[in-house]
């Protein structure tokens, strides 16, 4: 009964162990397109469709004529960090 027992704990830790890499893998599978913020002529800022606010975004020029930004992210448990060379497309009132 106790060798039941132990098998059965192998093939438990086995499948949780394989189920946190499958997730991991989905993430990386999403992260193919490159990350876009959106700067509207009113100043609205949108990044993977969530509004910004202004102090939390830092725009700065990517060395060939475009720009590139730095944005700020909030995580739980972790303090704050930037994100960054994020391009950045600005939507004129035509668009």
């Amino acid at each position: 009964m106790k060798e039941m027992n132990k098998i059965l704990l192998v093939f438990l830790l086995a499948g949780l162990g394989l189920t946190a890499c499958s997730n991991t893998m989905m993430t990386r599978a999403t992260a193919d397109k490159p990350d876009k913020l959106m700067i509207y002529a009113d100043g609205k800022m949108i990044f993977n469709d969530r509004p910004m606010p202004v102090k939390d975004v830092i725009i700065y020029p990517d060395g060939y004529g475009g720009e590139k930004a730095a944005i700020k992210l909030y995580t739980p448990f972790h303090p704050p960090f930037y994100r960054d060379s994020i391009i950045v497309e600005r939507m004129d009132s035509g668009s």
